[in-house]
């Protein structure tokens, strides 16, 4: 039997719930579905058309018709993560009135998301990091994103607002995507949801002061 390299090992295979569901897809979508599992398993550089097509049960030359390389494969896989992340986090802003409840709900879906999708996370926040110019272009370009909900933190804080641009709010957004990123190179994705009151504290705490943030984590 083959030996993946290191964490590789650790992602379970769920083949018998993943091949239901994948030909329940269509083409592109099961190609997609397939490169995110077969890149979360044996990383991005040891992915090949081949295995894509065999994980997805589709010629070839379906591939072809679909994305033009690997790397195009990639980055509409990464597309439609952003997206379906972006549509997340609206609804969870809009469910909310409050900003430091927007906040947290963001938080708890961005970790949901994760959760429900494991291969997929790992492809866009591990994989993306040794695909290219492009992919890394993708990943910053996804972070940024939510800069502007941070932002509005700014109104209720005083002090911060001769902080140069999106300084403190890039910070935040890749502290929180950083404890995701360790958490899925160890393979401990069970461990993902209890991270949400700590990380709604770090981005609360430099607007809100410590004692409120960890009012807010907790849901008060």
């Amino acid at each position: 039997m083959e030996t993946l390299p290191g964490h590789l090992e650790r992602l379970p295979a769920g083949q018998d719930r993943f091949r239901v569901q994948l030909m329940a897809r269509s083409q592109r979508e099961r190609i997609l579905a397939a490169a995110a599992d077969v890149i979360a398993k044996r990383g991005y550089q040891g992915t090949t058309v081949a295995l894509i097509v065999e994980r997805a049960g589709v010629a070839r030359v379906t591939f072809y018709e679909n994305f033009e390389n690997r790397e195009a494969c990639l980055l509409a896989l990464f597309d439609d993560a952003i997206e379906a992340m972006r549509l997340r986090a609206e609804a969870a802003v809009a469910a909310e009135s409050e900003w430091p409840a927007q906040v947290r709900a963001v938080i708890a879906t961005f970790l949901e998301y994760v959760v429900e999708e494991p291969a997929l996370a790992r492809t866009c926040l591990i994989e993306s990091m040794v695909a290219g110019a492009a992919a890394m272009e993708r990943y910053e370009q996804a972070l940024q994103g939510y800069s502007p909900i941070l932002r509005e933190g700014r109104e209720l804080a005083g002090g911060l607002d001769g902080l140069p641009g999106t300084l403190l709010e890039d910070s935040i957004i890749g502290g929180i995507v950083w404890m995701v990123h360790q958490r899925l190179l160890r393979g401990e994705v069970g461990e993902i949801p209890g991270l949400l009151p700590t990380m709604v504290e770090f981005a609360l705490g430099p607007y809100l002061g410590e004692e409120r943030a960890a009012e807010v984590a907790a849901g008060r």
